[in-house]
């Protein structure tokens, strides 16, 4: 099994890698079988045809496109096993992985997710960026987990001066959303992009002429409808449970360059990261005395 979701996460992160270049009809096939991935071993080539209005000729040359012989060869590569126990092409159960083999695997889908995300890359960073550097106001929205990488981009923005609204609370993210004016930038980041209070917030901030900028693996979602510029992450999930960790990685990864294309190092960043230095030295001493005291 282990073969098979390794031929099957390259399989998908083909689709999302060309994805961008394909010509229209191709397109329309890619993102049905994107969204139908679990799928596709057990849909026939008329099936999706009839799906899509794509011809099976088109199909075809998408799946020759990927580097297959044709639509059989390219379904055969998408079927996998039932979820369980890991077992061999042959169906004998195999040792459970060591803890070195299973890190291996946790580096190799970090690496893979990342490299795939520069694959996506394109010219919209550069002007996010610059909405970025010249915004008084950025909100950061993102529900769940997806709050973890707004957070930790969030404080390096506030280091330099930058004014950035980050919480939790879906509520309050609308609230915020309200309150955007022309030249603030909203941030969302969703990896489905579908998170019903995050498409608001952006609906809302985007109404108000906020620059809305989203990251989000999704090619097809209701919130790209709001977005002025999208950055695509190239994280394959295959969990369940949709919870690989990877995802917030490459969303990471994305805001961890926006930041350094957008912040520049002149004299008021400068003077902003070494005030911020002193702030936290200060910080780090009073804990420090503190310490010592409750000791005495």
């Amino acid at each position: 099994m282990l073969k098979v979701m390794d031929n099957q996460n390259i399989l998908k992160a083909k689709l999302q890698v060309i994805y961008p270049s394909l010509p229209r009809t191709e397109k329309v096939a890619a993102e049905y079988l994107i969204e139908h991935f679990q799928q596709i071993g057990e849909l026939s080539l008329n099936v999706i045809s009839t799906e899509t209005g794509a011809s099976n000729a088109t199909i075809i040359r998408l799946c020759r496109r990927l580097g297959y012989k044709g639509f059989l060869d390219f379904r055969n590569s998408a079927k996998h096993p039932l979820s369980g126990a890991p077992v061999s092409l042959t169906g004998e159960s195999l040792p459970t992985p060591t803890l070195r083999e299973v890190m291996e695997s946790v580096i190799k889908q970090n690496i893979n997710t990342m490299q795939n995300t520069l694959a996506l890359s394109s010219n919209q960073y550069e002007s996010a960026a610059n909405a970025i550097q010249n915004a008084r106001n950025i909100l950061m929205l993102g529900n769940g987990d997806a709050i973890i990488p707004c957070n930790l981009i969030g404080i390096k923005l506030m280091k330099i001066g930058k004014a950035c609204s980050i919480y939790n609370d879906q509520d309050l993210q609308m609230f915020c959303a309200t309150a955007v004016q022309e030249g603030d930038v909203a941030l969302a980041v969703s990896h489905t992009g579908r998170s019903r209070s995050v498409v608001e917030s952006m609906r809302i901030a985007h109404e108000r002429r906020a620059v809305t900028i989203g990251i989000t693996a999704s090619q097809k979602s209701p919130l790209l409808k709001y977005c002025d510029y999208t950055l695509f992450s190239g994280t394959i999930d295959n969990t369940i449970a949709g919870d690989i960790i990877s995802r917030r990685v490459a969303e990471q990864l994305i805001l961890e360059t926006l930041y350094h294309l957008a912040i520049k190092d002149t004299t008021e960043v400068l003077e902003a990261k070494k005030q911020g230095a002193e702030v936290i030295q200060k910080m780090t001493k009073l804990h420090s005395d503190d310490g010592e005291m409750g000791e005495a």
